[in-house]
């Protein structure tokens, strides 16, 4: 709403940008559903959606309409060779790269012998993967689950951890499934460290659990924000004017993925979207960061932020790059 607000301020006579909202459910049969809702909308190009799933789902249907996607959250190494000619871009890094944080970050800890528990969708199950294969040491237990409501116990996935007599739990979760786990890690007396990745790294998390001293001691990586720019700067401050909450997960990327939609639109309003946004998304400095997609509309990326629940406190006071390991933020 931000983006959208200042697009009509700074266009205002000459483009009229809205914001039409359709929702992809995490469900792949839903995402390509709603994508056609949004085409036939006649949107020019689509931002998101956030569950790789999702998105992987939506680029087939928004691909062959030729319109450009644009996500701001999903991170599964699939998307990289998604077959969706040239049409889908992220302002966020593949979970490739997250993978090799979260095995830093395990290694800190101490971690020796972790239980994998993750989600059988796209994002878990590359996450999930990538982690094994980058992990030199052993592992207790690997067990996918279907995230679906209904769909898993958290009590029988907490037990597979306490039987296997594990030290620590990787957990690539969303929210509603991550804090069930816990609590019922919780519940089991499991006394480990619990280590999680950007599904679950956000300050609302605790929202999701029922008791929240639960998430005590959480470990969670998520990408990391660009420098400090006027770019970031002005928008925070817009954000918090707005009322935007503290401590949320791709917000400046959100922010960025509408944009850059936006900005190829204007550069390019009658000709090529999808080499618009290419064309756009080089070195383009926004409020996550400054982000060129390459030949597959990935992007680097500038490492992930460490972020730990202390009680419910959420803070985040490391980082991890490709080139300089983990340090103090």
């Amino acid at each position: 709403d931000v983006a959208i607000s200042e697009l009509n301020v700074t266009h205002e006579g000459d483009f009229v940008f809205e914001l039409i909202v359709a929702d992809s459910g995490c469900d792949a049969t839903q995402a390509a559903t709603s994508a056609q809702t949004l085409i036939d909308s006649g949107v020019s190009v689509i931002v998101g959606a956030a569950c790789s799933g999702a998105t992987l789902s939506a680029i087939t249907v928004a691909s062959a309409a030729q319109v450009p996607m644009v996500s701001y959250a999903s991170t599964s190494p699939a998307v990289t060779t998604a077959d969706d000619n040239g049409h889908l871009f992220r302002v966020v890094p593949s979970d490739a790269q997250q993978a090799v944080a979260l095995v830093a970050v395990a290694s800190n800890a101490g971690v020796s012998n972790p239980a994998i528990l993750y989600m059988t969708n796209d994002y878990g199950s590359g996450l999930g993967d990538n982690f094994a294969s980058n992990w030199s040491g052993s592992v207790c237990t690997e067990v996918a689950y279907d995230p679906a409501e209904g769909s898993y116990d958290a009590s029988t996935l907490a037990q597979s951890v306490v039987d296997g007599d594990c030290d620590s739990v990787l957990l690539m979760s969303y929210a509603t499934d991550g804090a069930a786990i816990m609590e019922a890690l919780s519940a089991q007396s499991f006394a480990g460290t619990i280590i999680g990745a950007d599904g679950i790294a956000d300050a609302n998390f605790t929202g999701d659990f029922t008791d929240a001293s639960a998430v005590d001691g959480l470990v969670a990586t998520r990408p990391r924000p660009g420098k400090d720019s006027a770019a970031k700067s002005a928008f925070e401050s817009a954000y918090a004017a707005a009322g935007g909450a503290d401590g949320g997960i791709y917000t400046h990327e959100t922010y960025d993925a509408i944009k850059i939609a936006a900005a190829a639109i204007v550069s390019d309003p009658d000709g090529d979207l999808r080499a618009a946004v290419a064309n756009t998304g080089v070195n383009y400095d926004g409020a996550s960061g400054s982000h060129t997609f390459d030949a597959n509309g990935d992007v680097l990326g500038t490492g992930y932020e460490v972020c730990h629940f202390h009680g419910t406190t959420f803070d985040c006071d490391r980082v991890w790059t490709a080139d300089g390991g983990l340090s103090s933020s």
